[in-house]
């Protein structure tokens, strides 16, 4: 492509400006590039990823000022490490990174505030013309923007927006409001920043589910997307792409590690909140279950055939068939008509089995899900007690987001290429095999609320899980995965080479198949049946009914 000399000349007259306002000698703008010291910094932001020769200079200059503020304030590397992998979690969350940006910004830069708010004011505008907000992600995106700035930046909406996102924002305030509102306090710590940050891009791609109405299908349509979602937005950097590359290359899909692990903790389900927050849980526990109309005892009945066995408990004599008794020879010899001298076997029920309900307690489940899986797994622990067969109920998540304290250590140590799993790993024991249901239904209780559910590591809980079963005086050993969909936590999928995690889970998997455990998982919106077997998949979003407490009988009857 021919650069004319305007074009060039623009685009000098734009790198003086971003030098200026970044403090950094080696950035430079091209068109729509942005680089520091020769290396490309991709920004997904949508009213900044733009053709700056598209603009008029107004424009221009808001868009530049806007840049400037991302080079000053952002750390470029600690934003790669922190950043989401899926796409459109990676767009919102680089737009939370730049209003983070634009308020660090020297209230003495009136010039640079005005010229900021006139290129985002430009781009609500343009979205509107293009009545992108017209699409249900579209309206999403755009919602979640206004909401992020106006938390950052104080910048209130127009009327003519509010009344375009007023009942999206009301449905998002009740989904991501935990999220948005730490998040001006913590402005000038970017990795503390993160985390909030990260829980609001996760719930927005949640809620969005498939993002492709975006996408569109000629050049039209690509020109107008853009507005909302760059061309490119599900495209990581080159940097990104390329250090995938080289890890894949580098590692043996059998390969994985632990960068440290002495930040991970193992801890009770009662351990997470205070006494009275659990009786609150409790309660509101015993309501839900109420409100599904499941008798426990009959699923108790249901499981009977599962779980008992008939074990021998001696003889009982006196019998005129059966097995000759050896007590009674000496009355034979006394009374040789007599014919009760047989004995039969006394048997007893016997549920010699243990079950360990591993659940997946990530963000992921905060929608909704949560209250059905712990009505589930409640029920299930009571009706199992009433069978005599023990049980086990774990969960797994990470102690932080984004790595936290482990992936300080892995910048501190020089950030090493393939570090393994960096991350700050959270088992937790909601309840022991060697518990009753009552003795633990604080504990359990602590599932229905979401504070502590952060990012998954299925593989290592699977591990960890396995080797508390195998360690059980019962016969039977029983182990169940109740997962919503693939292991994900972020730092360390970032750093380390594509699928990692899922072959770990894959391994894990069959080691504990090797020693003699019995596996089974229940998926609940990701099918695992191509991971993990079996597996079925059951459906939460009604009423919970007999027939759901079957998973058990599906699985190893």
């Amino acid at each position: 492509m021919v650069v004319s000399a305007s074009d060039r000349r623009a685009d000098r007259l734009a790198s003086a400006g971003l030098r200026a306002v970044s403090a950094e000698p080696e950035a430079e703008l091209r068109g729509a590039r942005l680089e520091v010291a020769d290396r490309p910094i991709g920004i997904v932001v949508p009213y900044l990823a733009v053709d700056l020769g598209s603009l008029d200079l107004a424009n221009r200059r808001g868009v530049v000022d806007s840049l400037g503020l991302r080079v000053r304030h952002s750390d470029r590397d600690l934003h790669l490490a922190l950043s989401p992998v899926e796409p459109l979690e990676r767009v919102v969350f680089d737009i939370a990174e730049q209003f983070r940006c634009e308020a660090l910004a020297s209230p003495t830069l009136v010039g640079v505030q005005a010229n900021t708010r006139l290129a985002f004011d430009r781009w609500t505008t343009a979205a509107q013309a293009e009545r992108l907000t017209e699409t249900g992600v579209g309206l999403l995106l755009f919602t979640i923007t206004h909401m992020l700035r106006y938390r950052l930046l104080g910048v209130a909406t127009t009327e003519d927006v509010d009344d375009l996102i007023e009942t999206t924002r009301g449905n998002l305030s009740r989904l991501v409001g935990h999220a948005l509102r730490p998040l001006r306090s913590l402005v000038a710590d970017q990795e503390a920043y993160a985390e909030p940050a990260a829980e609001i891009a996760r719930l927005i791609a949640e809620m969005a589910g498939d993002a492709s109405e975006l996408l569109g299908g000629d050049e039209v349509e690509e020109d107008r997307h853009r507005l909302l979602v760059p061309l490119d937005w599900d495209t990581l950097d080159q940097e990104i792409a390329s250090t995938s590359s080289e890890r894949a290359a580098a590692r043996p899909e059998s390969d994985y590690a632990v960068f440290t692990d002495a930040y991970d903790i193992e801890v009770t389900g009662a351990s997470l909140y205070r006494a009275p927050m659990l009786r609150q849980l409790r309660s509101d526990v015993e309501d839900l279950r109420a409100a599904q109309a499941v008798s426990v005892a009959r699923v108790a009945q249901r499981l009977r055939s599962l779980f008992v066995a008939w074990q021998p408990e001696g003889w009982h004599g006196g019998h005129d068939d059966g097995a000759l008794d050896p007590a009674r020879l000496a009355h034979i010899v006394a009374n040789p008509g007599d014919t009760h001298i047989y004995r039969q076997p006394v048997q007893r029920p016997s549920a010699d089995a243990v079950v360990s309900l591993l659940i997946d307690t990530s963000g992921s489940m905060k929608v909704q899900r949560h209250e059905s899986v712990t009505v589930l797994v409640d029920t299930l622990v009571r009706a199992l007690d009433m069978g005599g067969v023990a049980s086990e109920v774990l969960g797994f998540t990470t102690a932080a987001w984004a790595g936290g304290r482990a992936r300080s250590d892995w910048q501190a140590a020089g950030r090493p290429d393939e570090p393994g799993r960096v991350a700050e790993v959270a088992h937790i024991v909601y309840k022991s095999a060697d518990q009753t249901w009552r003795q633990a239904r604080f504990s359990l209780a602590a599932m229905l609320r979401t504070d502590h559910y952060r990012e998954g590591l299925d593989g290592e809980a699977v591990a960890w899980a396995a080797q508390r079963l195998v360690v059980r005086p019962e016969s039977r050993k029983m182990l169940v995965l109740i997962s919503d969909g693939l292991p994900m936590e972020t730092t360390t999928a970032d750093l380390n080479r594509d699928g990692l995690l899922l072959d770990h889970l894959r391994s894990v998997w069959s080691d504990a198949e090797a020693s003699g455990l019995e596996l089974g998982a229940i998926s609940l919106d990701h099918d695992l049946g191509a991971i993990v077997t079996p597996s079925v998949t059951i459906d939460l979003t009604g009423t919970l009914t007999v027939g759901t407490y079957d998973v058990l009988t599906q699985l190893f009857g």
